[in-house]
């Protein structure tokens, strides 16, 4: 049953970040840049490694027997409830982020700093979503391999902000350092700093 709900969480997670990703394909960003260095590696490795770890869970589970955490039914639920959360901020983030949405990390020609919707507290909720999403469903899976590989995730995107940041600051300014202030990275600020 959990095997069916994982691809049902995933299925619905995959084609909203495929309609969106399709709806920007072509989009001109205003440099060329790629932001391939070491945080982007890793984060992709991470995420192969994530990939991998799912096609042996669903395809062939007894390859990957021996990595079952043994924890009680009610985790794993909590697990599908997170993962349905993140689905729907999900999709609240992409609508918030309307056609500034980029998969690569880049500056959209007359790009704006999105302050609204999700990000009205948090810098980047996206990435949020990711982490959380990858634990929630590695928890579904009740895989201690999945659940560190997506603790990696968390790593590599944590990795990419620091080199995010500094190029949205670069081209904010200000508005951005005030913004830093107010909303948190990839949690809400329990207090402003000041």
């Amino acid at each position: 049953m959990f095997r069916l709900i994982f691809v049902c969480l995933y299925g619905v997670f995959g084609a909203i970040r495929v309609y969106y990703r399709s709806r920007n394909i072509g989009r001109n960003s205003k440099d060329e840049e790629s932001a391939l260095n070491r945080a982007g590696i890793f984060l992709s490795i991470s995420i192969l490694l994530f990939f991998v770890f799912i096609f042996l869970y669903l395809l062939v589970p007894d390859w990957i027997a021996f990595t079952h955490f043994d924890y009680p039914v009610e985790i794993r639920w909590i697990g599908v409830g997170t993962g349905i959360v993140n689905i729907v901020v999900l999709l609240w983030t992409h609508h918030t982020l309307g056609k500034q949405y980029s998969a690569k990390l880049e500056i959209q020609k007359e790009h704006d700093l999105i302050q609204s919707g999700p990000y009205s507290k948090v810098r980047h909720p996206m990435y949020t979503v990711f982490i959380s999403f990858s634990i929630s469903v590695a928890v579904v899976s009740s895989n201690w391999l999945m659940i560190i590989s997506a603790i990696l995730i968390g790593v590599g995107l944590y990795w990419i902000t620091l080199t995010e940041e500094p190029m949205l600051i670069r081209e904010f300014g200000d508005k951005y350092l005030e913004y830093q202030k107010r909303a948190g990275r990839f949690l809400p600020r329990l207090r402003r700093k000041h």
